[in-house]
């Protein structure tokens, strides 16, 4: 009971992350200056992010599922 809550509570909380960096991610491509590495930022938020929302869900599956 607990881990279902604890998945549904992450699962929100993945909702609202997306949320924010895309609202960021489209900020800095929109009215960031060309010249300040914003792509690279971009990119390099995007991979570090996705990264560790991997590795979170991996984590989860284990303590969820018990394997």
């Amino acid at each position: 009971m607990e881990n279902t809550a604890l998945v549904i509570s992450y699962l929100v909380f993945l909702v609202l992350y997306l949320l924010f960096s895309a609202a960021g991610i489209y900020h800095l491509w929109r009215f960031g200056y060309s010249g300040d590495l914003s792509k690279f930022i971009i990119f390099t938020y995007s991979i570090i992010s996705i990264i560790i929302i991997v590795a979170s869900f991996v984590f989860l599956g284990f303590n969820f599922f018990g394997g």
